[in-house]
């Protein structure tokens, strides 16, 4: 599928008002020199996985799906992890949705922050739903030798099959959706991208992990893992300057800052 390139604040603005209720999927402990580039590199660090759904009059959204097997992720990512990712009781993401009110196959749009095993491996859950993710990836994933070596067994294909239906929409940046865009930044991953709605307290970005924590942007400092370093370092300067509510897409503190994780 093929959505308007090029974006502005004012092209999100211009669409409906959201409501975004960020809900809390997982937690793990991770390695500071993962978690930052510079700085608190000698402690660990709490992350939270969330998955929001964002939901307008006729329109259900979901950003980001969440973990499939939170074994399976351990096993993948153990390396980075001081404590291993759990869940607690309702957390998975079926629970998620029952608490929300909706059924996967009502959800009109999955967007994938990047796509990471944490964060995209339930679209099976979503059977009615358009995927969005950057062209870029895609272009990557498809024609660079090991491009698509970092996605979890069975996601391209999953994803080609996506595209064949027409339910993959693939945009660098763009609207999508009246009041949702989104923008390719890259840094932590090829297919990192930002998702801005619209909402009444402002337009809204969800970072994913290219700006993983509030303090990336207070201390002026990077993510510890990373795809390209350039990238990243912009990707502070666009979340700073495109939105006015930043949601970075681990930090704990977005639930302090938001109580109940609604914003709307």
């Amino acid at each position: 599928m093929e959505a308007r390139e090029d974006m502005e604040k004012s092209d999100i603005t211009s669409g409906p008002t959201h409501r975004i209720h960020i809900y809390r999927h997982a937690q793990c402990r991770v390695k500071g020199r993962y978690a930052y580039r510079n700085i608190w590199k000698n402690r660990d660090h709490l992350y939270v996985v969330y998955i929001a759904i964002v939901q307008a009059p006729n329109m259900t959204a979901i950003v980001d799906t969440g973990v499939a097997n939170i074994a399976k992720m351990n096993e993948g990512a153990g390396f980075l992890l001081t404590k291993p990712m759990w869940q607690e009781p309702g957390e998975d993401t079926l629970s998620i949705l029952e608490k929300a009110g909706i059924v996967g196959e009502a959800v009109d749009y999955v967007f994938l922050t990047h796509c990471h095993y944490d964060h995209c491996s339930n679209l099976n859950l979503f059977p009615n739903a358009n995927i969005v993710i950057p062209e870029h990836a895609w272009n990557v994933w498809h024609e660079q030798p090991d491009g698509a070596n970092y996605l979890h067994d069975g996601f391209l294909e999953e994803l080609e099959d996506l595209n064949a239906a027409g339910r993959l929409i693939r945009c660098d940046e763009g609207l999508i959706t009246p009041g949702i865009g989104v923008r390719y930044v890259g840094g932590h991953c090829p297919c990192s991208q930002f998702v801005y709605i619209n909402t009444e307290q402002g337009v809204a970005v969800l970072t994913g992990d290219t700006v993983q924590m509030v303090a990336n942007l207070e201390q002026n400092d990077v993510i510890g893992i990373w795809y390209d370093d350039e990238e990243c370092w912009n990707a502070l300067d666009i979340a700073r300057s495109t939105a006015d509510i930043v949601l970075p897409g681990h930090d704990p503190r977005v639930f302090e800052r938001y109580p109940n994780g609604i914003i709307e």
